[in-house]
């Protein structure tokens, strides 16, 4: 066999080229230096037989400036709102408080939404959203519990709740899925008949509409359901940490680096029979 110095020399060209500049791509780093906002919410609660209210604080922990800071409450489908603060300092608080007269019939816990809208100096547009819930009347304990898990996407993802009906008897289930505003999902409530002691599964999809890389959000379903007189209600926290999208070289890495392999492997080998066709030769 004879292999061409002209063709040997193509082949050392197109490894090193390998070696030099794609290789670097994989263990480079770019940091960057960049401020954060954190915001952080405390709800006190006081109920009434007829009404409750909600005093909601913001707090910005982080290290720059919130902007157009504003509180937003969902009470059964009821929304209520803050005034918009300008500037929320480091440090400092938002602090407002809510009240509702109460239309619920049956006694028993029910779930209370609140979303934290607010900008940074660029104006792009955050949300912290929080859930808690309180006692109208006789208060209850579900016998319907969820797990979820925490997970990590760039663009798209999908999430499992598992479903436990501790209870002797079929239950009706009504879940929503709550995320902040820079998350779109597909199915924002489901309607599930959990049968008595037993599980199951139901799977939430979702996708990234504005989130930056980097952030980390909480989300959580909202389990519900009643019988003849009381209400029930469970919500189960996850967290969702927004990915950085995989480069080309990121995705097909080991690809590369198989072929590279592969490349110098042919390249000893075809070394070797030169040189030993040539001391045949003489």
């Amino acid at each position: 066999m004879y292999v061409s110095h002209r063709f040997q020399m193509s082949l050392l060209k197109t490894f090193c080229i390998l070696l030099l500049f794609v290789f670097p791509l994989f263990f480079s780093t770019s940091p960057v230096n960049a401020g954060f906002i954190t915001i952080t919410t405390n709800t006190s609660l006081t109920v009434t037989d007829n009404s409750i209210k909600i005093k909601v604080i913001v707090t910005n922990e982080g290290d720059e400036p919130a902007y157009n800071a504003q509180i937003h409450v969902n009470e059964n489908h009821r929304l209520q709102t803050s005034p918009v603060k300008q500037i929320l300092p480091v440090k400092e608080c938002l602090e407002y408080e809510f009240q509702y007269d109460l239309v619920q019939t049956k006694h028993g816990r029910y779930p209370l939404l609140i979303n934290i809208n607010y900008t940074d100096i660029n104006q792009y547009p955050f949300s912290a959203a929080t859930g808690t819930y309180y006692a109208f009347g006789a208060d209850t304990v579900s016998q319907v519990f969820g797990t979820t898990s925490n997970i990590s996407l760039s663009s798209r993802g999908s999430l499992p709740l598992i479903l436990k009906n501790m209870d002797d008897v079929p239950r009706e289930l009504t879940i929503q899925f709550v995320v902040p505003n820079e998350l779109s999902i597909l199915d924002k409530a489901k309607k599930i008949i959990l049968q008595s002691r037993s599980e199951l599964s139901a799977t939430f999809g979702l996708r990234n509409f504005s989130a930056l890389p980097g952030s980390r959000y909480q989300a959580f379903f909202i389990i519900e359901y009643e019988d003849e007189s009381r209400h029930y209600s469970n919500i189960v926290p996850c967290f969702i940490t927004i990915e950085e999208p995989k480069k080309f070289f990121e995705k097909y890495m080991w690809y590369i680096i198989g072929v590279s392999s592969m490349l110098f492997v042919v390249f000893i080998v075809f070394q070797f029979f030169h040189k030993k066709q040539a001391g045949e030769e003489q």
